[in-house]
């Protein structure tokens, strides 16, 4: 039997407006166009669309989309510096710089963090980045689960806008009291140079809740039913979700 619902608390400075595009909702409800696009299989062919473990995990938690425009400018040449240079801007409309911070809001006068934190030049996020510094995206949503509870932090399985990701973490949300920020790495890889803007709204994190527990680890051995092993297999397209899968609310 499944447990009572729990309740994930997403709160926000009372003074702001117009915050119904930023508000985080079901992830369920952020499907990539590529997995949309799939026909839904047949007991002639099954794909991706039936594999239920995938689409939970398509599915999973929340989407906190990103409360600002945010323009970048990645490593792109300076005709009258003649130089490379790399920069950012967050749209910050009719808001002071100090009323930014103080609402957890982006301001242009943000500062960086310094590419040494993740261990310099050279080192695997570093190079991820392209070497730049990191760019931090403040969070103006506090998150709080119930006591036992913490939230994984990542990037939106799958996602097809692939310029950035967050660095993903684990925070004790039902103890920590403020309001959980984001660094995100480029995909230099993929694009060593480019210019963007990336809209208010755009999904950038997904928030999956989970119970906390202490775990040990054990090794076995077993015997293979070959019979046993061809009638799962034969039967896998709805044995799963019929007889062991368990159905996962967010709400």
């Amino acid at each position: 039997m499944l447990e009572s619902n729990k309740l994930i608390e997403f709160s926000i400075h009372s003074d702001l407006k117009n915050i119904d595009i930023i508000k985080p909702f079901q992830t369920k409800h952020f499907l990539p166009n590529w997995f949309k696009k799939i026909d839904a299989h047949s007991v002639e062919e099954m794909n991706i669309k039936g594999c239920v473990p995938f689409t939970d995990c398509l599915s999973a938690g929340y989407i906190l989309p990103l409360p600002q425009d945010l323009f970048v400018s990645h490593r792109t040449y300076n005709l009258e510096k003649k130089e490379e240079e790399s920069y950012y801007k967050f749209s910050c409309a009719d808001i002071s710089t100090s009323k930014a911070y103080e609402y957890n809001i982006n301001s242009s006068e943000q500062e960086l963090h310094d590419i040494k934190q993740v261990g310099g030049q050279g080192s695997f996020l570093g190079e991820k980045n392209g070497n730049q510094n990191i760019i931090k995206i403040l969070n103006p949503w506090r998150i709080k689960t119930p006591k036992g509870y913490s939230c994984l932090f990542t990037t939106p399985f799958y996602k097809e806008e692939d310029h950035f990701s967050i660095i993903s973490a684990i925070v004790d949300t039902d103890d920590f009291e403020d309001n959980i920020n984001f660094p995100i790495i480029f995909n230099n890889d993929k694009y060593p140079t480019f210019k963007k803007t990336f809209k208010q709204g755009t999904p950038y994190v997904q928030v999956i809740p989970f119970k906390r527990d202490s775990w040990k680890r054990k090794y076995s051995t077993i015997k293979i039913n070959k019979e046993k092993r061809f009638f799962y297999f034969s039967n896998l397209l709805n044995r799963y979700k019929k007889l062991i899968w368990k159905k996962k609310i967010w709400n």
